[in-house]
């Protein structure tokens, strides 16, 4: 009788706690930010143990392990000096970049980690900040965008010009930090987001659209558009022309956007976002430029966090329409190419819809597809995407960096942890 209440008590407990896991197919036009309902998707799939999950994969990428580790003190004759995020590179060797700088950042703030947020903090404002008289008017103020430590272990600037989307969320972290711990610390985070806003503002932006970089006119990365950032500026500084230019961006980012999505749907991109793009949201194509790292048409690692965006952005400030749209036929071409590939996966790349040889899709890509299930309406993609990541083990190894930041961020995202902690003004 015992055994018979117990399996029984357990089997009611399962279809009770199953029955409140449904993925909502018809995400909010009303955004978490304003509601304060931010989605546990990973609850809606019916994940359990999901915090500890995050607070894990945090503890090994800011941890000492060096197999998930991303997190490494940085010091000078022998003394401490602060924390970077390791961009592991096999290939160029081993550097620093504002990208990971500005996420390790965003991940301390959402998880309450202030020493770490500080060490990282630092180190930003110490070696990546370029200075604001410098001699290239392009370069003031910006932060260079890639470092590497020579042969004494010293840091030294690479390539001195920005990636615009370390700005961004430096900013978007430094303005979380100030909401959730105030300015009297070693830093005045408050003070230093508007330096960073301004920055932005003044050297990084065209017609309001955030650039691929300062030298080159009418290109933008897709990737770089957050527009939910956009309004969270605007809510958090005072000057009411700086809330209505940051609105303005932020409308003006979702139109790309939009306008991106509609010119990729179907032939010849086969609804899937490019690497660049035209401030009207045309695809580039080809090369145009010294150094380009890749085809401006081609779907791969910058443009996998372009409908991880969208989510973020449908989630946080309400879903529209194209959010919709855009994340479920893209998803709805990663699907098809994956039940017709021999691999049976998804690739890393593809151009035209055609993949590129590059391999099968990795914890990073999966991470950000995962994001944009935030704005999907599809239960079955829900279920194909979510659960792909969510069975992937943390990013070691070599590659760990790129793929390791993004499942990190993602776990952020899909456990309700990815929140705007808004500055209140007396």
């Amino acid at each position: 009788m015992k055994v018979f209440f117990k399996i029984t008590t357990l089997l009611l407990t399962l279809i009770s706690y199953q029955s409140l896991a449904a993925f909502n197919n018809n995400p909010s036009s009303v955004g978490a930010d304003s509601s304060g309902a931010y989605r546990n998707l990973a609850q809606e799939m019916g994940k359990t143990n999901i915090q500890q999950k995050v607070n894990s994969t945090f503890d090994n990428m800011f941890g000492y392990n060096n197999t998930q580790q991303l997190y490494y003190p940085y010091t000078e004759n022998g003394v401490y000096k602060a924390h970077y995020i390791k961009a592991i590179n096999p290939d160029e060797g081993d550097d620093i970049r504002t990208e990971g700088q500005s996420w390790g950042m965003t991940a301390a703030v959402m998880l309450n980690k202030q020493e770490e947020f500080d060490n990282l903090w630092r180190f930003a404002k110490a070696y990546q900040k370029n200075p604001d008289n410098h001699p290239d008017a392009k370069k003031q103020g910006v932060y260079a965008w890639k470092l590497k430590l020579n042969q004494n272990g010293f840091v030294y600037k690479v390539d001195e010009g920005p990636a615009p989307d370390g700005e961004e969320y430096f900013a978007f972290a430094l303005l979380n930090a100030s909401a959730r711990w105030g300015n009297s610390g070693e830093f005045n985070y408050y003070n230093d987001a508007i330096t960073m806003l301004n920055t932005i503002k003044n050297k990084l932006m065209e017609n309001q659209i955030i650039r691929f970089s300062p030298y080159l006119d009418n290109l933008t990365d897709p990737s770089y558009h957050i527009p939910a950032f956009y309004d969270y500026f605007a809510n958090n500084v005072t000057n009411q022309a700086d809330k209505t230019y940051w609105r303005q961006v932020a409308t003006k980012s979702r139109t790309l956007l939009k306008n991106h999505f509609t010119k990729v749907s179907d032939n010849p991109h086969w609804n899937l976002p490019t690497f660049l793009s035209r401030l009207d949201g045309s695809p580039v194509i080809g090369y145009i430029f010294n150094g380009q790292a890749n085809p401006g048409q081609w779907y791969e690692f910058d443009a996998w966090r372009v409908i991880m965006n969208v989510g973020l952005d449908a989630h946080l400030m309400g879903a529209q329409a194209w959010h919709k749209n855009a994340v479920n036929k893209a998803l709805g071409f990663l699907s098809y190419a994956k039940t017709n590939n021999s691999k049976n996966c998804y690739e890393q790349v593809y151009s035209y819809g055609g993949a590129q040889n590059k391999g099968c899709a990795g914890e990073g890509q999966k991470a950000a597809n995962a994001v944009a299930l935030l704005a999907s309406t599809n239960a079955g993609q829900a279920n194909e995407f979510f659960n792909e990541f969510w069975s992937l083990s943390q990013p070691t190894g070599s590659y760990r960096y790129y793929n390791g930041s993004l499942y990190m961020l993602a776990m952020l995202h899909v456990s309700g942890n990815f929140k705007f902690y808004n500055n209140t003004f007396n």
